[in-house]
């Protein structure tokens, strides 16, 4: 009983902290995108809030190893009008962060535009690399239940994952912003290994639990890679402590 109070713990503070932090967010878990096509429409994502979209697929299933963590949304061509929207909810929005990564190999820089009831707030920094990108623009601060649009700025594909936006007067918290330098791929996994990706080249304490709540892996990695072949096929909680942050994501093992 314990160990299901303790597993209750873990997920019932991620839920606090992720209300505290923001008002909304978006892993796009729930999108059920192909990659034959692009394509228009909408989808119910986090918390019922549903997402439109303009000629957008699915990530690619990661292609580049750029350490997309489960499921993302591309966006096609600044020409096709790419881009994906939502409203903020009732309480507006104060800052939104947000990861970019390179659609598929082709060279050429990658870029988006926040937009916010029709106003631009901003581009996000070009890049043409393989690299997790994290796009923040704090002091918004617009109120209302208002439109959120993010548009492709460019010629080339960009794939956009993790949407994080806080309410008006409020601002992100930096330990949310440092959690989001934490990426695990594969995920899921069939592999004896899966990559741990930071943003600083420190060590990183690990923890990793079962859905019991037993602690079953503990390590300070001091490359990027885990190694889990010890572990059964299931569903697992890690723990990853880098500089006093911390954040718990999920590991499926197949």
């Amino acid at each position: 009983m314990k160990k299901l109070y303790f597993l209750l713990f873990i997920l019932i503070g991620l839920t606090s902290v992720n209300n505290i932090l923001a008002q909304g967010t978006e892993t796009f878990n729930n999108l059920t995108l192909s990659g034959n096509s692009y394509t228009d429409g909408s989808f119910t994502g986090d918390n019922g809030v549903i997402w439109n979209y303009t000629q957008c697929r699915d990530e690619n299933g990661d292609n580049n190893s750029s350490g997309i963590n489960g499921k993302a949304i591309m966006l096609r061509r600044i020409s096709d009008n790419s881009a994906i929207s939502t409203q903020s909810g009732a309480n507006g929005v104060g800052g939104l962060t947000l990861k970019l990564y390179k659609g598929f190999t082709g060279g050429g820089d990658r870029q988006v535009e926040l937009f916010v009831n029709g106003t631009s707030y901003g581009t996000s920094t070009a890049f043409d690399d393989f690299t997790e990108h994290i796009f923040t623009v704090a002091n918004i601060n617009v109120m209302g239940d208002v439109l959120i649009e993010i548009k492709n700025n460019t010629g080339k594909q960009v794939i956009i994952d993790d949407v994080t936006w806080s309410a008006s007067g409020q601002t992100l918290s930096t330990n949310k912003f440092e959690t989001t330098a934490f990426s695990i791929f594969p995920n899921p996994t069939t592999q004896n290994f899966v990559t741990i990706k930071t943003t600083k080249n420190q060590p990183t304490t690990v923890i990793v639990f079962d859905m019991l709540g037993k602690q079953v892996l503990k390590t300070v990695l001091k490359t990027n890679r885990l190694d889990i072949s010890e572990l059964n096929a299931g569903v697992y909680i890690i723990q990853l402590t880098q500089n006093e942050t911390t954040t718990t994501k999920k590991l499926v093992i197949q």
